[in-house]
């Protein structure tokens, strides 16, 4: 009886494009992860001797207070509330003669942001002379650009989430501005993936803040 052939395997092997592409992309991602590392240490770090406690932090011509989301009835989210909050206890210990907010104005109700803060710091005691609406902030860096050049103020506090202030103070001091950050604390519990999702999208917008400082714009 013939004995079945034996067919040899013969190892396939990976061309050298494949191997250059797959090196390619290892030392890309390498690159990519060491430049993100670097951009958020040096916005931290820059912003890290600014950032003050709210009874340690000095006297300036303002106070800012950046947009988030509000509801479909004009209040706003929780993240945007915590902001509120310690914006109007700054108001009156009189660290600053007047509030800003800016953020997205006009479009009704469920879209003005800079009318849902003005209501709510009112409600709270802010009297309704000592609020600037800047309805153009759409982004971080609109806000404090427009802070000096539009509204004309030499110095800021910025208030805003833990996350958000080393961004707003690192933009107001590469504006001409004398900027010192506040983070207010959380008044309400927020779930991991929430605050996870707040660090990711700061991550990507801290690098895109170095890229708008350094490349795209001329302070």
């Amino acid at each position: 009886m013939k004995e079945p052939e034996v067919v040899q395997k013969v190892p396939i092997r990976r061309s050298r494009w494949w191997r250059r592409l797959r090196r390619f992309a290892l030392w890309g991602g390498l690159l990519v992860s060491a430049a993100t590392w670097l951009v958020q240490h040096h916005v931290v770090s820059s912003a890290e001797p600014f950032v003050c406690a709210v009874g340690d932090v000095p006297r300036a011509d303002c106070i800012l207070v950046p947009g988030a989301r509000i509801y479909s009835d004009g209040v706003p989210y929780p993240m945007l509330v915590d902001r509120l909050a310690i914006a109007a206890e700054l108001y009156h210990l009189g660290k600053a003669p007047v509030v800003l907010v800016s953020g997205r104005g006009g479009g009704g109700l469920a879209r003005d942001e800079v009318g849902a803060m003005r209501r709510w710091l009112v409600g709270r005691g802010v009297p309704a002379d000592a609020i600037q609406e800047d309805p153009l902030g759409l982004r971080t860096i609109d806000s404090l650009r427009r802070c000096g050049a539009v509204y004309k103020h030499a110095s800021t506090i910025v208030v805003s989430n833990d996350f958000h202030v080393p961004r707003m103070v690192f933009l107001a001091r590469r504006f001409g501005l004398q900027g010192f950050g506040v983070v207010a604390p959380p008044l309400f519990e927020y779930s991991t993936s929430t605050l996870w999702a707040n660090r990711g999208r700061e991550v990507l917008a801290r690098v895109r803040a170095c890229m708008d400082v350094y490349v795209l714009s001329d302070p």
